[in-house]
């Protein structure tokens, strides 16, 4: 009896994780990439340089310039995954997509590992180089059809490419993310070269950490490679966090690998 009882509890258990706890993932396609870059370009307004939005900054140096809006291929390896309810893997696709939309001062940038994965950010231009706008950020999660949406919100913008091209000091940001605190550190690393899609790329080297050691840690390395317009040719990622949630303390760890593919957008 004992027996039949475990094989049933099995059986229920397979049945829930099944049809009520599903948690198909899809990726985003190329296809379904350009018709929102296209829906998004019909309605836009183009960027306004001198908005004061961004940063104190109001002067673009003369050449600067963003990224050319359109849909960006890149070649990925990862997954992020959750030990909650049994555990669940989400792997990424060989391919993922960022999309380049005007946006405010600059231009927003949006990466669709998923569509259960994305992040978003905002570069403006500044006296000093390409910043990472404050505001505009957000990180979107789903596991078991339940959403996380994180928008990211800090006290200051944050250089990333200098038109010295010179590494700056690790500077610290508070933050908000969604509506917990967040303490995210950026530093501009060594100017170089690699290679992306046959070419020989000059990329900016910056990197942000996370370091929160307590019961419910957060430990995240982000390091991008950016070309002199700030997109990335490279971005590459490892977060390892544990969180109070009503499944109980879950952990939640991610790592990819993102590489451009071709240095000319889909548009």
């Amino acid at each position: 009896m004992a027996l039949v009882g475990v094989v049933v509890l099995l059986i229920a258990y397979g049945l829930v994780r099944s049809f009520v706890l599903n948690d198909e993932v899809h990726q985003v396609t190329t296809g379904e990439a350009l018709d929102r870059y296209r829906q998004h370009s019909s309605t836009s307004v183009a960027p306004s340089p001198d908005s004061t939005s961004s940063t104190s900054a109001v002067v673009a140096p003369v050449n600067l310039t963003l990224p050319v809006a359109g849909v960006y291929l890149y070649r990925t390896q990862g997954t992020e995954s959750i030990d909650a309810v049994g555990g669940s893997v989400h792997r990424y696709p060989d391919e993922t997509t960022v999309t380049v939309t005007a946006e405010g001062c600059g231009v927003e940038l949006q990466w669709d590992a998923l569509k259960e994965r994305h992040e978003r950010w905002v570069l403006c231009l500044g006296e000093d180089g390409i910043y990472l706008r404050p505001d505009g950020g957000q990180s979107f999660h789903e596991f078991f059809g339940q959403t996380q949406t994180e928008d990211i919100t800090c006290d200051h913008p944050v250089l990333l490419v200098p038109v010295d091209g010179a590494p700056r000091p690790k500077e610290s940001l508070t933050c908000l993310l969604g509506t917990a605190s967040w303490s995210p550190a950026w530093e501009v690393l060594e100017r170089s070269t690699m290679q992306a899609a046959g070419a020989t790329v000059e990329v900016q080297h910056v990197r942000m950490t996370v370091n929160d050691n307590d019961q419910y840690f957060e430990r995240i390395t982000l390091d991008w490679y950016l070309n002199e317009h700030g997109l990335p040719v490279k971005m590459q990622q490892s977060k390892d966090s544990l969180s109070d949630t009503s499944f109980g303390d879950v952990e939640y760890v991610e790592y990819y690998v993102a590489e451009l593919e071709s240095l000319a957008p889909l548009r």
